[in-house]
């Protein structure tokens, strides 16, 4: 028991030296170091980096920093500076980028003489005076035009942000022009633009003009022109070319010979091309009709339509034949043949002739079978009236008989009666035939 009591003191002694050795050799040595950290960074790089005072670097930065509120400069040239405030604690680490915008500056750009038209950078912005604004750092440039003078580029430089005033200084690049013309009064076309009309003195730009004279009745005269600044360009007496017309020349009815001044042109429809302006006197002649007279005045350049109906001078004759099939002539000209009428037997239908001239004519009646072959008779025409001419006969035979005896007879049947034939052998003789002594009967053709 005693040995009992005597190891356990021993033990919690040991233990009680190990505790008191481990706490001493804790207490001798240093705690750990908490870092706090900080990387600066901005678009574009390269800024400058100021903190307190003190420049430290161009961007991008890493520091190490105390725990604090910190008010940073960036600054950058051609940049606005930004200042940005940044709080670290204990143990941060902090990766922190900022935008920088750009400096800008106003410019105003005006010129001698004013209300110059101004390019830039391929906008028109209107006349001076002009202000362009919000123009980042650097070199700029703009043209400057105006009527009359020579174009003008200006450049500068935007390099602070005060506003800048920009003036062009523009040359007159005008020369005289003078155009007369014969006649005068003819509008002046310049480039394809009127300008003016003759006789013309005006300044207009320098270098090579397109010149078009116009005038209603006239050729266009074109001509080029060289004009210099400050000098005189006199392109002198322009004579301009007439314009020739036409006559486009009509009639109802057509075919009619015309005369233009007694020279003949045709018949028409007809168009007379290249006539000189001028007063004309136009004649129709076409056989039937009146002649018809016109005078026309013809302007330079013009081309006339004429119109004419002509009035017939002719008359005309209807003709019915007894029997059809006759041949008719009028004045020795074959006319034609009567033909005959479905609902009349023995006589024609109208044969028309029509655009006879006026006076006496002639018509033949011809058949190779009639006795007397031909008939022949005269009529009068009057100017729009129609001659009828109606029971023109013919003696034609149109059958012959043949007898129960072989005998033939030709003559004309007149009636053809249920049991005999009424014929007539010859003009004005006439007699009856049993049917009962005809053996057959030959119709012959009513033409011949």
């Amino acid at each position: 028991m005693i040995k009992f009591v005597a190891a356990t003191r021993t033990l919690l002694l040991f233990t009680a030296a190990a505790v008191m050795l481990l706490t001493v050799s804790a207490c001798g040595k240093k705690p750990k170091e908490i870092a706090t950290r900080l990387a600066i960074n901005t678009t574009p790089e390269k800024a400058a980096v100021t903190i307190r005072g003190k420049e430290i670097g161009e961007t991008p930065v890493k520091l190490k920093v105390r725990p604090g509120v910190y008010l940073v400069k960036l600054s950058l040239p051609g940049y606005k500076t930004s200042w940005q405030k940044i709080e670290m604690k204990l143990g941060d680490q902090k990766q922190l980028t900022f935008p920088l915008e750009k400096e800008t500056a106003a410019v105003l750009i005006t010129s001698k003489p004013d209300t110059a038209a101004v390019t830039f950078q391929g906008r028109n912005l209107g006349s001076t005076p002009v202000v362009i604004r919000d123009l980042p750092y650097g070199e700029y440039k703009a043209e400057l035009s105006r009527h009359g003078f020579n174009p003008q580029t200006v450049t500068w430089r935007i390099d602070s942000p005060l506003p800048k005033r920009i003036e062009g200084s523009l040359d007159s690049n005008l020369g005289t022009l003078i155009i007369s013309s014969v006649p005068s009064n003819a509008e002046v076309i310049m480039d394809g633009k009127s300008i003016g009309r003759t006789p013309f003195r005006d300044q207009v730009e320098e270098g090579k003009h397109e010149i078009e004279l116009r005038r209603n009745g006239y050729v266009s005269l074109k001509k080029s022109v060289q004009v210099r600044s400050k000098e005189i360009s006199n392109l002198g007496k322009q004579i301009l070319e007439v314009k020739s017309g036409s006559i486009q020349i009509r009639s109802a009815p057509s075919g009619a010979k015309i005369l233009i001044n007694n020279k003949n042109y045709g018949d028409t429809p007809f168009t007379i091309s290249n006539l000189k302006p001028g007063t004309y006197s136009v004649r129709l002649e076409k056989a039937g009709y009146d002649p018809a007279v016109r005078k026309v005045n013809l302007p330079a350049g013009e081309n006339l339509d004429l119109m004419f109906n002509l009035d017939s001078n002719t008359g005309g004759v209807d003709i019915v034949t007894h029997p059809p099939g006759i041949t008719v002539y009028l004045d020795g000209r074959q006319v034609g043949i009567t033909e005959k009428d479905p609902d009349h037997k023995n006589i024609s239908t109208v044969l028309k002739i029509r655009n006879l001239s006026m006076g006496e004519h002639r018509i033949t009646l011809a058949h190779k079978r009639a006795r007397p072959e031909k008939k022949n008779l005269s009529f009068t025409v009057q100017k729009g009236k129609v001659v009828r001419l109606t029971n023109l006969n013919l003696w034609i035979p149109n059958a012959v008989l043949v007898r129960t005896n072989g005998a033939r007879e030709t003559g004309r049947i007149i009636q053809d009666l249920p049991s005999k034939y009424e014929f007539e052998p010859s003009p004005g003789v006439k007699f009856t035939v049993e049917k009962s002594s005809v053996r057959k009967v030959e119709y012959l053709p009513e033409s011949e």
